[in-house]
Parts: structure tokens; sequence; C-alpha cells
């Protein structure tokens, strides 16, 4: 049994509704999660694969085989309905579990850095409208898996990366450490029936894709645009991979 605890505190401006603001955040750690590439220091060298069917079947292996990530999401658009701005967190393989944070807008109020763990197939919110930590919240009643199965390798997020079509090659980007690393970039179209199988409340019927891929083959960088939220308008998200190979334990809070 792993026994390492959370200790992370909640800042919140009060919402009209808490089953709400537990609603946003579990639809954008999916959308999150449906967005998910994978990126670090391991992987072999040699000559990579330039074509996306074969650099996306790559990055999906690799995403597929890692023990956990550790990303940062964030967007500047603003759609008009309750939706995920940042988020920050760890996706761990095996046993499945996430433990992070996010920030967002339900009901015109503004949550910032709420703690969010999953584990157990149980997803735990710390809200201090509700006294701290509860797990009164299913992630199938509001229209989301638990975002602890993201990096499953057969109901995971993989899966977007070898659907996506329309991929060309576009320009070398910078960035990585002191935007030192110099990456490949794809651009394409991500397909919306490969995002609704992890979000299935997404209502883009395809949605414009980036993808920056290292010389080691792990994808560092996506950039989806289009419509992630019922009645909302068309976002982009941005989500930069920071971490690969990470192993953690997390466990449910006391």
């Amino acid at each position: 049994m792993r026994t390492a605890r959370s200790t992370r505190s909640a800042r919140t401006v009060r919402p009209a509704n808490p089953a709400r603001l537990a609603a946003g955040v579990l639809t954008g750690l999916v959308a999150l999660g449906a967005l998910t590439a994978c990126s670090g220091d391991g992987g072999s060298g040699g000559d990579r694969p330039t074509g996306w069917k074969e650099a996306g079947a790559e990055a999906k292996k690799l995403l597929d085989d890692t023990s956990g990530v550790e990303l940062e999401l964030s967007t500047g658009d603003d759609p008009g309905v309750n939706y995920l701005s940042s988020a920050r967190g760890t996706v761990v393989a095996d046993p499945e579990s996430f433990e992070g944070s996010v920030s967002g807008k339900v009901s015109g109020f503004s949550a910032a850095d709420v703690p969010v763990i999953s584990v157990d197939g149980k997803l735990w919110i710390n809200y201090a409208l509700l006294g701290g930590w509860t797990d009164q919240f299913n992630p199938k009643d509001l229209c989301a898996p638990d975002p602890a199965t993201l990096l499953s390798p057969s109901s995971g997020v993989s899966g977007v990366l070898t659907s996506s079509t329309d991929m060309s090659e576009g320009k070398a980007e910078r960035g990585g450490t002191d935007n030192k690393e110099v990456f490949r970039t794809y651009e394409g179209k991500a397909s919306g029936d490969a995002i609704r199988a992890i979000l299935p409340c997404a209502d883009g019927d395809s949605f414009d894709a980036t993808y920056r891929v290292d010389d080691k083959g792990y994808l560092r960088t996506a950039r989806l645009t289009g419509v992630f939220f019922p009645g909302a308008k068309s976002m982009t998200y941005t989500i930069d991979v920071t971490k690969y190979d990470v192993t953690k334990d997390i466990s449910a809070p006391e």
C-alpha cells in the first residue's frame, strides 16, 4: 500500500454550485489528458522518422511505455463557459493515479490551484467549501473518465496521436531548457472521434493540431484548437510535458 500523503491546500473564490466546480475540474483534466504527449531525457538516438505516420507511432509507443509524466497546461482564451484555464500535475501509469492542481472558471467565478487526487478508482478534490478533501464526485457522472487512466495504452490518450490526419512537417521551433533545443513540428488535424473517446462531451468534429517532437522521438508540446466544451467558443490549449519516466507514490488523502 502506498503511504505518501498530500498536504496541499486550496485557494478558491466561492462559486455558486460545488458540483459544477467539480464537473468543470474533471472535464478540464480530461481535456488536458486528451492533448497530452510525453517527453524526457531517455530514448534512443540515431536517425529519427520524419513522416508523421512513423513519428506518431513512435511517440505513441514511448507514451504507452512511460512510467509517468509531469505536465503543464495553459490557455489564454475564454470560451464563454465553465473551463480549465491552467493545470499542472503528475500522471502515473502503474498503479493508475493522478495528483495535481487546477485553475479555471465556473458560473462566472474563478477557482485557483484546486488540489486533485485520483487513486484506487476514486477522485478526491480539496474544496474548501465542502470542508476540505472529498470523494463524493464520480467521474462517470461528470461526463469524464477517471484522470488516473489517461496513460492506459488501451483506453488512454495515446490513440489521439496516431489518429491525427492530414499531417505535414512544419517549421522547426526552439524550446526546452534555455530555449536551446530545436524541435520538429507537425501540423494537421486531430480527430474529434479520437478526442471524444477520452472526453465524451467534446463538440468539435476535428481539432487543429501542432505537435513538437524532440530528437529522441518524444512529443514535447501539443497545441490543439477547437471546441472542447458543449456550447463553447473555439479555444487553444498548449501543453508542455516537463518530465518523463516519472515514478511517484500517490495515495488518498487522510
